[in-house]
């Protein structure tokens, strides 16, 4: 029984730490290039940061079993919604192992409007990515200048975005 309790604890440990603890999240300002890459959308197609070259870009490390994740997908989809038309890219970069399959119909399900790709751990270490959910705001440059690590309200997002837009 103190075995099955301690694997339940350590399991809860490890499902907070790696999702960022779902609190209130950190701002790191950065300086320096964002790493292109070459990733598959969920809608097939093959996306590559360097296409969005002049836009404002948010990037979202993130997981379906995440639940501070999922708490983002609304608040990112607004965003979405209210800024695209004005220069603003947001692409989803799941972390999840199994990929597609069960992408696929998350995305459906969950009717996510951004670009959702699957990612991999190089791309995660290229980014300094220790803990999910994950965001990179990239400016118009190319340069990465804001990393916030752990769930974000509307308001703080929109904050960070609009000094960029």
């Amino acid at each position: 029984m103190k075995r099955y309790q301690a694997t339940i604890i350590f399991m809860a440990f490890f499902l907070i730490a790696a999702c960022g603890g779902g609190g209130k999240g950190e701002m790191e300002k950065m300086e320096g290039g964002a790493p292109d890459f070459a990733l598959p959308s969920v809608d097939g197609s093959m996306v590559r940061l360097s296409d969005y070259q002049g836009k404002v870009i948010m990037v979202d490390f993130w997981a379906t079993w995440c639940p501070p994740c999922k708490e983002m997908i609304p608040v990112l989809s607004k965003l979405h919604k209210r800024y695209s038309m004005k220069g603003l890219v947001i692409l989803g970069i799941s972390l999840d192992q199994e990929g597609l399959e069960v992408l696929g119909p998350y995305v459906y399900e969950n009717r996510i409007p951004y670009k959702i790709l699957i990612g991999n751990d190089q791309l995660k270490r290229a980014f300094g990515v220790i803990s999910i959910p994950t965001l990179f705001i990239i400016d118009r440059e190319g340069r990465l200048v804001r990393k916030m690590m752990g769930y974000h309200s509307y308001g703080e997002l929109e904050s960070q975005l609009k000094k960029y837009l």
